[in-house]
């Protein structure tokens, strides 16, 4: 018996004007097959058709898999894409994995250093308390959680 090997892609849908991208998973499919059958032909188009999927949907990241024979044809289409369902955006590839266990991996990893810079950046106590309390249900409480003054401190006495 005989496997079929698959690719995930994770991608970043990022619109022009810095709103939430909406689109439903139909017009996803739709728009990478019309661009497939347009570079490709019907030849590019059965594949891409018997072989992508849509696995996830959330906000503004698509997990989306292709059979390893597709994916050459995928990534050609993939930078082509330049609207999707008459919102203007621009896909940007996080991620290709083999496994979904990876992109989920790979996921948490990128939405954890998202909440670390913003973070970084936070000015209010109020929010700065708000995001610790999301690490914090995504990492698990950590030991201890230092201010910059004590960060300092221990620098200089090591």
């Amino acid at each position: 018996m005989v496997k079929i090997k698959n690719r995930y892609y994770v991608i970043r849908m990022v619109t022009n004007d810095e709103s939430q991208p909406t689109p439903r998973k139909s017009a996803i499919f739709q728009e990478f097959m019309k661009l497939t059958s347009e570079m490709f032909g019907d030849f590019g188009y059965s594949i891409l058709k018997m072989s992508l999927s849509i696995r996830v949907l959330d906000e503004d990241v698509v997990v989306l898999r292709v059979a390893e024979g597709g994916s050459k044809y995928f990534g050609a289409v993939l930078p082509c894409v330049h609207k999707i369902d008459k919102q203007p955006m621009v896909l940007q590839t996080i991620f290709i994995g083999r496994s979904m266990r990876s992109c989920e991996k790979r996921l948490i990893k990128i939405r954890r250093d998202e909440l670390h810079s913003a973070l970084a950046k936070c000015t209010r106590t109020e929010t700065r308390n708000q995001l610790l309390n999301a690490i914090q249900q995504i990492c698990g409480k950590p030991a201890r959680i230092f201010t910059d003054e004590q960060r300092n401190d221990q620098q200089t006495s090591s």
